[in-house]
């Protein structure tokens, strides 16, 4: 039918593997990408291996999840809970939140309704994963503004504006985004 809106894609996450990196790197070389992940050093396969290597290990305590539409790879979502990582516990209102990261790396898939699927998706896994968990977080940079309307509309809400230390040695402005876990999602934890 012409005119028809496209059927929304099936989104989903996996656990990234090291055959994933290929895609990683790729996805972290896109300019809308780097514009928001910056980093200190060149992001090469080398450099990949380094900084994610250990997290699919389980020697760090970041995970990482590769982002699915129709069965495409599309992104990557990490978490992980923030008391973990002490520098940032401090700049944030709930240090034993679990924080959230992600971008939608193929740029073919952007603005396709992939990014309230993938988070709907992950909400189940964090909910299964951490139990215990109130409040789920996300900073994206201010400048941010689709990543910003994305959290609003998967029940975040807009918290402090404060500033990051970046990989790169710069600072950026970072608005927090809290979930609380029990009120949106509609569960309570059993105790």
């Amino acid at each position: 039918m012409t005119g028809s809106t496209p059927e929304p894609p099936t989104v989903s996450l996996r656990p990234m593997t090291r055959a994933d990196f290929g895609d990683l790197l790729k996805w972290r070389l896109e300019p809308h990408v780097v514009r928001w992940f910056p980093s200190a050093k060149a992001v090469t396969a080398a450099t990949i291996e380094s900084w994610y290597g250990p997290r699919i290990d389980g020697a760090a305590p970041t995970r990482m999840f590769v982002v699915t539409a129709d069965c495409t790879p599309v992104g990557f979502l990490q978490d992980y809970r923030i008391s973990d990582h002490p520098d940032f516990a401090v700049l944030t209102p709930d240090p034993d939140a679990i924080g959230i990261d992600y971008a939608i790396g193929d740029p073919a898939w952007l603005h396709r309704g992939v990014g309230l699927r993938m988070l709907r998706a992950w909400f189940a896994i964090a909910r299964a994963d951490y139990p215990d968990a109130t409040t789920y977080f996300a900073a994206p940079d201010h400048r941010n503004v689709a990543s910003r309307r994305l959290l609003l509309k998967a029940g975040f809400v807009e918290g402090t504006w404060f500033d990051e230390p970046q990989p790169d040695g710069t600072t950026s402005t970072v608005v927090g985004h809290s979930l609380d876990v029990a009120s949106v999602l509609g569960w309570l934890h059993d105790r």
